[in-house]
């Protein structure tokens, strides 16, 4: 926003204030002030017992972080007078507003809360016998009013940016290196129904095998490929298919008879074929578009950073799986520019970048965020893991040499953080958290690993 446009709002909520008088401003104030934890209960007891609201709220986030928020924006809000802060409160709300939209929060469902607070407003100042108590309560319905239409719109600009990125990436991301994805999952898809073949058909009594949807190839089509075709009929029935093969693979390791799991095996086959075709009539309508790709590494770039992080909280959140972000960045690589040149640098680059994807499944994101900044979202993955993948990039780029043009060799390091996915829904606490942690590992002397 603008500052013209925070200068008019916040005229605005001056303008509100100035029609009531000091006593009504201070009334209204220490009703909020002694009300505060039950306007809050109140906001959330209702919100939770919205059905819809699940996705965006869960307990243990209301108690451990948005009860506190809340009762510190009502406090905040109609403290202004006193403090004469309306620049800052104004702002307060266009970023509330961001952060709704980031996560993915309906206005309505604001708009639901602050209803019920205004209900109980009504109930405090006929209990407390407020003096003056209309005059009170039409101040402190306006402001609740005029917060959340702040709030509105900032949440409305912005999530129509988002859905106009998110529309772009599916086109983006259904149309990336197609002819490399088809045949890489095409054979990922086949090396499963192999080896599970195999240990059928082989001597051994107990079968021990990964469901398909925790596969390479199933991980790659639920968090890269469904979202990409979304609009397309055959996602939901490939999605059913892989949920069913995973049930047939379910009762061939618990199968003790032969012949019962050769059976399941035919079954399963068939399924696979019907996968196939179907992901076959996918990549048909596909063609290359590289507008999201960096045009050094070909790795992703910023543009939708924030739609794939966001999607995969959802997916990690609703699936209760793990997820870890890794922030990679060069050490001291201004000295390479400065010593070896700008090519030299922008090998050293594309080194690392080869590196990483080295390290990457069908499913995960590998970023260029700008300059020698990295991030490479490891999806399903715990942080064990994550820091098993971290230290083997490390290493790999600590062990290479570059060689540039004109004769030129030398070597360079990275650092690392890594942050889990810790629940919250705001995609920005992720990616703040992977680069406090990046910044640890510079800070303890570089050429490490540091996970939050």
């Amino acid at each position: 926003m603008d500052k013209e446009y925070i200068a008019q709002l916040t005229e605005q909520w001056m303008g509100i204030c100035e029609e009531y008088s000091a006593t009504d401003l201070s009334a209204a104030f220490e009703l909020i002030k002694r009300h505060s934890p039950e306007f809050v209960s109140e906001f959330y007891k209702l919100m939770m017992a919205e059905q819809n609201a699940s996705c965006f709220l869960t307990d243990e986030m209301v108690q451990s972080r948005l009860r506190s928020t809340l009762n510190t924006w009502l406090l905040d809000s109609f403290e202004v007078p006193f403090k004469q802060n309306f620049e800052d409160i104004v702002k307060k709300q266009l970023v509330a507003g961001e952060v709704h939209s980031r996560i993915g929060v309906p206005s309505w469902l604001i708009m639901h809360g602050m209803r019920q607070i205004k209900k109980k407003v009504m109930q405090f100042l006929k209990q407390d016998q407020v003096e003056n108590a209309l005059a009170v309560a039409d101040y402190i319905v306006q402001i609740l009013c005029f917060a959340s239409e702040i709030m509105c719109r900032t949440y409305e600009a912005k999530v129509e940016v988002h859905n106009d990125v998110k529309h772009s990436y599916r086109l983006f991301s259904a149309m990336q290196d197609v002819a490399v994805q088809k045949d890489k999952q095409r054979g990922s898809l086949l090396d499963w129904e192999n080896e599970l073949m195999y240990k059928v058909f082989s001597d051994n009594t107990a079968i021990i095998h990964s469901k398909l949807s925790k596969s390479e190839f199933g991980l790659w089509f639920i968090h890269k490929a469904a979202y990409a075709f979304s609009s397309s009929d055959q996602v939901e029935v490939i999605v059913d298919l892989i949920h069913k093969v995973d049930d047939l693979n379910d009762q061939i390791i618990g199968e003790q008879n032969r012949s019962d799991a050769l059976t399941y095996i035919q079954r399963i086959r068939e399924k696979n074929r019907q996968i196939l075709l179907l992901i076959e009539q996918l990549f048909q309508v596909a063609e290359y578009i590289n507008s999201g790709n960096d045009s050094l590494t070909q790795l992703l770039n910023r543009r939708y950073l924030s739609t794939i992080v966001s999607r995969e909280i959802n997916l990690a959140r609703k699936s209760q799986s793990s997820l870890t972000l890794l922030a990679i960045d060069a050490d001291f690589f201004k000295k390479i520019n400065d010593r070896w040149g700008h090519g030299a640098g922008d090998q050293a680059l594309q080194m690392l970048a080869d590196v990483i994807i080295e390290n990457t499944r069908g499913s995960d994101y590998a970023f260029r965020i700008g300059g020698e900044e990295f991030l490479l979202l490891l999806v399903d993955t715990e942080l064990s893991q994550a820091e098993v993948i971290a230290e083997r990039i490390r290493r790999r780029v600590e062990e290479s040499t570059v060689s540039a043009n004109g004769g030129i060799h030398f070597s360079f390091t990275v650092s690392i953080g890594i942050a889990k996915y810790n629940g919250h829904p705001d995609y920005q606490r992720f990616l703040d958290a992977a680069d406090t942690a990046l910044y640890a590992a510079k800070h303890q002397g570089r050429n490490n690993v540091y996970s939050v």
